[in-house]
This record gives C-alpha cells, structure tokens and sequence, in this order.
C-alpha cells in the first residue's frame, strides 16, 4: 500500500522566535528614560514659578510614557517600571535640585538688595536686604485660614493661622515702592518672631491668607528667614542621593533576577 502525502504550499513556515534583548540593553534603556528626564527638567525646577513646572511635568511626561510603550514591545512591561521612576526623577528635579541649583548660582535669589530698588528684583524667588531696618510702627497681626490654592469655583482653605508683619523701610530714608513687608506666620495658639537678625527670605506676591489688611496696595510680602544656604546646600544633596538611589533600584530590578538564576 502506498501512502502519499501532499504539501500544503500555502502553510506559512514558523517564523523563528526573536531572542530577548540582554540585560545591558533593558538597563541603559531604563537608565536614559530616567537620567534624561531628570535632566531635562532641571531648568524648570531652577528657572520657572512652581505652578508652570507641574504642568510642565504633566504634558512633558506623555511623550515619556508614550515611548515606553513603543519600546516595551522589544524589551517588555519593565521598562514601564523605568517610565515610573524617570516620573520620580523629574519630579525630584523641579521641587529639589533645581530649586537648590537655582539658589546656590544666583539664579532665583538675590543678595545684597537695597529696599528702594525692590522693584527691579520682583522676579526673583528669593530676596535679602543690606541698609533697611524693621519699621515697629507700621506693624502689626492676624488672624486667618491658611490659603492653600485657588480654585475657579472657589478657594480651598487649611487651618487657622496667626500672621505678623512688619514693614521694611530704607535706612536712607528713600521712598521703597512697591512697599514691602516682613511676614512670618505659626499655628493659632504659638507666635513666630521677626528678627532683625534676619535679612530676607522668600518673595510671596500672592497672599495666602483670606483676609483684607490695612496696608497699600500691589505691597510685597517676605516670608521671613534666616540665611537658607545650609538649606539649600542640603537639599541638593539629599535631591542628588535620591537620583543615585533611583537608579539603584532600576538596577536591582534588572539584574536581580539575572543573579538569582545564575545562583540556582
């Protein structure tokens, strides 16, 4: 008996499976999504209000995640994990090492400003006076609920907070405009103190208290402190520790199984 047997010419042939990308590849694809981000970020974080960086993160990281999407097709779901963690680089950017980066170098603080001159420095984030004194006088408190931020349908309101103020004049006598005052604020029950130790500290255009106050119109407000230097000089480092610990955990993730298989 013959048995015969005729070819489909129309069966497609397996195509041969394509080898998983290496370790290395996976690695540095996560670490540029993560190191790249970061970057980039950093002049909003040294050059931008806070209120433009956050929208800035938002729209800027769709392209980011879009990507990854793109990629994990050739390297898998744990590159989404590197879309997450560049997420957190770019934040750590904005809120910390920019803002750090911009003290240190100038770039958001001024020094050494004269009161009369207020108004040539009104874009810097940070402020301090030679020459002026705390007017006793022109001072005075209250009591308000903390303005946490502004909506279209309304405000939306945080605890009780007592304010101080005091005004802060020239001691050459010029006329300062807009005027300026010094402010600090506590809980309801405590009292803060502004110390003519300090010299400045940070410039709040918009008031976040709810409450009308006898003073001139357009004034400017200083959020009271003492030298921020060590601050700043530690928040970069502590921002810094946290890009190194960012990529740590990437690589763990990566090659922590790769050891795992290589001991069993």
């Amino acid at each position: 008996m013959f048995v015969g047997f005729v070819e489909n010419q129309n069966r497609r042939k397996p195509e041969p499976s394509e080898e998983p990308p290496s370790s290395f590849f996976i690695f540095w694809t996560g670490f540029s999504f993560i190191l790249g981000f970061g970057i980039f970020l950093l002049p909003f974080g040294a050059f931008f209000p806070l209120s433009v960086s956050v929208w800035a993160i938002l729209f800027l990281f769709l392209p980011v995640l879009f990507l990854g999407i793109l990629i994990s097709k050739k390297t898998g779901f744990k590159i989404f994990l590197a879309v997450f963690l560049s997420l957190l680089a770019g934040g750590n950017s904005i809120l910390f090492l920019g803002d750090s980066i911009g003290y240190q170098f100038g770039i958001t603080s001024k020094m050494e400003v004269l009161p009369e001159e207020v108004s040539h420095f009104l874009n810097y984030r940070y402020l301090f006076f030679r020459d002026f004194y705390l007017d006793d006088v022109d001072a005075g408190e209250f009591r308000s609920p903390l303005l946490v931020r502004r909506r279209s349908g309304g405000m939306v309101y945080g605890t009780v907070i007592r304010f101080q103020y005091k005004r802060i004049r020239s001691i050459s006598g010029k006329v300062v405009k807009p005027s300026i005052y010094a402010i600090c604020y506590a809980k309801d029950d405590s009292k803060c103190h502004l110390s003519s130790m300090y010299s400045g500290g940070v410039v709040l255009l918009d008031p976040i208290w709810d409450e009308e106050l006898p003073l001139e119109k357009d004034s400017v407000f200083i959020v009271w402190k003492g030298s921020l230097d060590s601050e700043f000089f530690t928040k970069g480092i502590y921002s810094f520790l946290f890009f190194i610990f960012l990529v740590l955990v990437w690589t763990m993730v990566v090659y922590f199984p790769v050891l795992g298989e290589k001991e069993s």
